[in-house]
């Protein structure tokens, strides 16, 4: 169920951020306008380079061409005329003619460039425009007579409403279609044309232009075969007119920077005749790879590193992102978006870590709850810091477990008030768990007066076992002073019993989805407990099995007890007592060796020795009765817990 929530808000954020993106870089102006200003780039310094269009030249008046005629604007339309007489004459397959003509000029010259029109047998566009676009009604009218119908062409251009820029063709309105949709149409009139985004066409070189150009007043002279067959755009090329900015532009300089009217129209007119396709991603593969990134972008505030590491490793996904596209426009001309994915990238990585800073400020709180009155503040700390090292959901470690047993206090319990046996209680655990806190182990469990703790876990502990050992002995210490107290003597309380394994466990939190405690289970905690139960057999307090023994490092200083045989279990486990450090053992060791090798006489023999010179105890006179009932070694089954 966790699992699930996880990843649904995992999901939740990713579409957040993906919406949040959509929304801004298309409604904002600003990112508008980067986003723009990116792509204008890519094209402007990535385009694939093209030859020269081979079927459409301009026939540009320039200023040289301005120079044969008394007045610059508007151009002489007797040689406009006696142009398209040559255009045709030459066999061109079409002209666009990228001039308005919405005022009257010397009435000979306007009589001979309208018979020059009809005369055409080469389809011909001509430029024409509305009062939308700022003509009088004067210039109107005369606009409309003078260009029949079937020649109109609106010349205007679709600019950027930000930057002005041209990047889309204009569709055209109700009584004419735009210049290069309509020439278009003449060509091809099999074919349905509609506006769309300019797919424009890549130069040979950054000094040869996309189409070939001729100066208006040199056709006349020019041999007919460079024009035959060929689309002819008739328009100015001059520096101060109809000049406009396009996507070349953000890398272009000085007059470069703004492109002729004419020469957009022939890349419009390039990319409906050719059907070339704009290197857009269609908008369903833009929302996707949108999604992708915002879901990196959550991956990496997932993973368990720092935040400058993982501001890192976005800024090196960003970067990814950016250089692949370009890199994809230049390798195939497919221009992938940019600002979306970036701001979806930062904006589900901020909310991602704004969320996961709540969840690891929670999760650290609830560690800090959960344990820290139980273990170690340094232990605690050290899961604040990093909560890897504590496995909610379970894992099975080595560890070493301690379980402790007061005797007797089921009589104490029923003779002492319940006020005096709580106070008295409380001051007991908070003994015992100083001690295995000081010694960086974690208490698991309180079960009446008993208590359970274990070290190497949470935290692994190389040491674990000498931990469990050097705990026991404390808590047998601060046991018998705490026994030396009148009030406590006169309750009877008794001495307390502790017993240390060593084993594989699994470890974690365990219980229901609301109800649950840091644990562990397994073979090794029940048989810690059942060799805690062997101290009353002997009379000891402290029992140590031999697998903590051997983890500790060397049994010097510890004496063996015997091999219990636990219900339930086949294999024999050693088991040992810690002595004080003056501890003269060398009788019992050799009685307990001759007891070992089965020398069952000997053995009796040894330990009889052993208490008659006034050193025997619990642990000798066990032994005694089980050699005298005719056992014949150090092993010792056990009937019950």
């Amino acid at each position: 169920m966790e699992t699930w929530k996880r990843w649904l808000g995992h999901g939740a954020v990713t579409a957040f951020a993906v919406a949040l993106a959509v929304l801004l870089s298309h409604n904002l102006p600003f990112l508008r306008m980067v986003e723009n200003w990116v792509a204008d780039y890519r094209i402007a310094s990535l385009l694939t380079p093209e030859p020269q269009h081979s079927e459409i030249v301009v026939a540009a008046i320039t200023e040289d061409t301005l120079q044969l005629f008394p007045y610059r604007s508007p151009v002489d339309r007797k040689f406009l005329a006696e142009l398209l007489e040559a255009l045709d004459a030459a066999g061109v397959r079409a002209v666009g003619l990228d001039l308005l003509f919405d005022q009257p000029t010397e009435p000979a010259k306007d009589d001979a460039l309208k018979r020059a029109l009809d005369g055409m047998k080469a389809p011909v566009i001509v430029s024409y425009v509305g009062t939308d676009e700022g003509l009088n009604e004067d210039q109107k009218e005369f606009l409309d007579e003078f260009v029949a119908p079937a020649l109109r062409g609106y010349a205007t251009l679709k600019k950027d409403a930000f930057d002005s820029a041209v990047r889309e063709m204009f569709e055209g309105r109700d009584d004419a279609r735009s210049f290069p949709l309509a020439l278009a149409s003449r060509l091809a009139p099999d074919r349905a044309f509609v506006a769309q985004p300019i797919s424009w066409h890549g130069k040979p070189s950054a000094e040869v232009p996309a189409f070939r150009h001729f100066p208006a007043h040199t056709v006349k002279v020019m041999p007919k075969e460079w024009l035959k067959g060929k689309i002819v755009l008739v328009g100015s090329d001059l520096s101060l007119t109809d000049r406009h900015r396009t996507p070349f532009s953000v890398a272009a300089v000085d007059s470069a920077r703004l492109m002729p009217g004419v020469d957009i129209h022939a890349h419009a007119l390039a990319h409906l005749l050719d059907d070339r396709r704009l290197g857009r991603m269609d908008e369903r593969l833009e929302l996707l790879l949108t999604a992708l990134v915002a879901a990196l972008a959550v991956a990496v505030s997932r993973l368990p590193f720092g935040v400058a590491v993982k501001v890192g490793l976005a800024g090196a996904l960003l970067l990814a992102l950016w250089v692949g596209g370009f890199a994809v426009f230049a390798a195939h001309g497919v221009a992938l978006p940019l600002l979306g994915p970036s701001l979806a990238l930062a904006s589900a990585l901020w909310l991602s870590e704004t969320l996961g800073g709540r969840d690891e400020r929670q999760q650290k709180q609830f560690i800090k709850n959960a344990f820290g009155l139980y273990m170690s503040p340094t232990i605690v700390d050290e899961l604040v810091r990093d909560p890897r090292k504590l496995s909610l959901g379970g894992e099975r470690r080595e560890m070493t477990f301690v379980f402790t047993d007061v005797a007797g206090f089921t009589t104490v319990s029923e003779k002492t008030e319940p006020a005096v046996l709580g106070v008295m209680l409380n001051r007991y655990f908070d003994g015992v768990c100083t001690i295995i806190m000081e010694q960086g182990g974690a208490v698991v469990d309180f079960i009446g007066d008993a208590v359970f703790c274990l070290f190497g876990a949470p935290v692994a502990q190389p040491d674990h076992a000498e931990r469990g050992i050097v705990c026991a002995r404390r808590i047998e210490a601060f046991s018998r002073e705490f026994l030396a107290d009148e009030a406590v003597r006169r309750t009877g309380w008794g001495i307390t019993r502790i017993g240390v394994h060593t084993g594989a466990a699994l470890v974690g939190n365990f219980g229901s989805g609301k109800r649950f405690k840091y644990s562990a289970v397994g073979d090794a905690v029940n048989t810690a407990s059942r060799i805690e139960g062997l101290n009353k057999y002997f009379g000891t307090s402290v029992c140590i099995s031999e697998t903590t023994i051997a983890s500790y490092g060397g049994s010097e200083g510890f004496r063996p007890l015997g091999r219990f045989t636990l219900k339930g279990k086949a294999v024999p486990v050693a088991v040992f007592e810690p002595m004080a450090a003056d501890w003269q053992g060398e009788a019992y060791l050799t009685a307990y060796a001759l007891m070992a090798e089965g020398r069952r006489d000997e053995a009796l023999k040894a330990f009889a020795a052993l208490e008659a010179a006034g050193h025997g105890d619990d642990s000798v006179a066990f032994h005694i009765a089980r050699l005298r009932d005719g056992e014949e070694n150090d092993v010792v089954v056990m009937k019950g817990k």
